[in-house]
């Protein structure tokens, strides 16, 4: 028992969130911009035998003054831990502060707002899953992830029932 519980140690990584890059993500019209750090993807590069983590977690900076798209994943949920600073979220739960959790369920459309001069930091935690999709109220856009319509990235944006760019009727 005590060579299996070894076996299974062995196989698994750590990450210190400084060692993965950040990524900005800035939209067209700077009405949206976050830096984030994809933490399985880099645990998962790690991984000898390259296995799919059961869930996805991202560590996110959304800048002073703004915001992320209003959306709702139709395949998951999704569960917010504020890390630091002070920000919205658009549902019925209002503002969220450091320490704080918030469980967005499938279906339920949500947005982080920062509308003061702070840098929240929350980590974002999701089930992976093969297939997902997202609707966008404001735009009346559907994004699919997985194997709809092919493109570079993987994902397909679908707007007026035609593929579309990501940011059409989101600015």
């Amino acid at each position: 028992v005590i060579l299996s519980f070894q076996n299974k140690v062995d196989q698994m990584q750590k990450v210190n969130l400084q060692e993965i890059s950040q990524e900005e993500v800035v939209w067209p019209e700077s009405k949206y911009r976050v830096f984030r750090r994809h933490i399985s993807q880099h645990l998962r590069a790690q991984d000898k035998d390259d296995r799919e983590p059961p869930y996805e977690i991202e560590h996110v900076v959304l800048s002073p003054g703004k915001k992320f798209p209003y959306y709702a994943h139709t395949s998951f949920w999704e569960l917010y831990y504020v890390l630091s600073g002070i920000g919205k979220i658009w549902t019925d739960t209002g503002v969220l502060g450091v320490g704080d959790s918030i469980m967005c369920p499938s279906g339920e459309a949500r947005q982080i707002i920062n509308d003061n001069g702070s840098d929240p930091a929350y980590l974002v935690i999701a089930k992976n899953m093969p297939f997902n999709q997202c609707y966008y109220p404001n735009s009346d856009k559907m994004w699919f992830m997985g194997l709809v319509l092919k493109s570079e990235s993987g994902l397909t944006f679908v707007w007026n029932g035609f593929p579309a760019d990501y940011w059409d009727g989101e600015e």
